[in-house]
This record gives structure tokens, C-alpha cells and sequence, in this order.
């Protein structure tokens, strides 16, 4: 099996400033979404898909380079921003609206009428979004799209749940510590994720096809 996880712990030292930038970019994006629509709500989180999905997937586009290439750098990752911006939007939206729609249901819930809609939502976000934890670089990285990028995004969550769960998990302790301790620990943290990302879906997509 392909293992990218070392490559990725070896760049979190030689890929400081693109780990940086890429921190700077998701912040201010982040930035826009909570001045513009604070909150959890169906608006916030479409809004959140429009502002940061174009820019995470340049930083996985960019990721991508240097677990599976050794290349990477801030040049790189802004020349991704501006190829792969439609396609990370394209990706971002799909669990954003599921998600908005899961949110209206929840707002909307007055009896045990409005369960089966909730549930179903609901069931449907967690899925989709372990499911982006791949799809980001099945779609920029790989060209896959539509249904196909879907199903084998889906695929790998059932073959392989802990890669998308850890990189989850390494969100929300980031998403703790940065608003109990220390907010600079937000700006620090979007880069060694989507550099674990990209290393976990990697060697899982080898995995898979061996």
C-alpha cells in the first residue's frame, strides 16, 4: 500500500508558507461568511459553500501536489485558486444544501410529522459530508465528477470511516482550542488538515484499487 502519511508529516516543516497562506485564505473566507450571516442556518452554510469550498479546494489541489509529487509551494496553490475554484464550488454546494435543507427541517419541526423529512435530511448530511472529505480531490485532482465522484467518494467512506472521521475530528479541537484558548490556532490549522486529507484519501484510493 501507498503510504502518503509520511510525505505529509515531512511537509509540515518544508511547506510552512504555503500551510500559512493556506491558513490566511480559509480564515478571511470564514471571515466574510460569519460577518455577512452569523450562526448555524440554512443561509449560513450555502453562504460558507460560496465563500470557502472554491478556496479549500485549491489548498487540496495544492496538497495533493505534495503528498503524491513533493511539489507544492504559495505560487502553486494561488495558480489552483484560480483553475480550480468552479470545481471546488461545484463540490461544496452538494452537501451545502443538503445540510440547509436539514437545518430547515430541524427550524420547521413541530410533530412527529416532520420526523421522516429530518431524519432523511439528516442521515444525508452526515454522509455527504464525510463523503467531501474525499471528494474535494477525487473532483480536482482526479477529474472525476457528477454521480461517479459521489459514488466513489461514498465508496471509499465505507471502506475506509476513519479517514474522514479524523480529519473531522481534527476540525472541531481545532474549532475548540481556537475559540477557548487561542484564535491564532484557527489560522493555523486549515493547512496540516488538508494536508491529511489529501494524504489519507490518497492512500486510501491506492488501497482500494490494489
Amino acid at each position: 500500500m501507498t503510504d502518503h502519511l509520511p510525505t505529509a508529516f515531512r511537509a509540515l516543516w518544508h511547506e510552512l508558507p504555503l500551510l500559512a497562506t493556506t491558513g490566511a485564505l480559509i480564515c478571511t473566507a470564514s471571515a466574510v461568511v460569519l460577518l455577512l450571516s452569523p450562526g448555524l442556518s440554512p443561509p449560513s452554510v450555502l453562504l460558507a459553500a460560496f465563500a470557502i469550498a472554491p478556496v479549500w479546494a485549491a489548498a487540496i489541489a495544492t496538497t495533493d501536489a505534495v503528498v503524491r509529487e513533493d511539489r507544492g509551494g504559495v505560487v502553486l496553490l494561488l495558480k489552483n485558486l484560480r483553475k480550480h475554484a468552479p470545481a471546488g464550488l461545484e463540490v461544496g454546494v452538494v452537501p451545502a444544501v443538503v445540510i440547509a435543507l436539514a437545518l430547515l427541517n430541524w427550524q420547521l419541526y413541530s410533530g412527529p410529522l416532520f420526523a421522516l423529512p429530518l431524519a432523511v435530511s439528516g442521515c444525508a448530511s452526515v454522509l455527504l459530508l464525510l463523503a467531501s472529505c474525499y471528494a474535494f480531490s477525487l473532483r480536482v485532482t482526479s477529474g472525476l465528477r457528477g454521480k461517479t465522484l459521489w459514488f466513489t467518494a461514498l465508496h471509499l467512506v465505507a471502506h475506509a470511516p476513519l479517514v474522514p472521521l479524523g480529519v473531522l475530528a481534527l476540525v472541531f479541537v481545532a474549532l475548540f482550542l481556537g475559540t477557548s484558548v487561542t484564535a491564532s490556532l484557527l489560522l493555523l490549522a486549515p493547512g496540516p488538515v488538508a494536508l491529511f486529507a489529501s494524504a489519507g484519501t490518497w492512500t486510501e484510493k491506492h488501497a482500494l484499487h490494489r
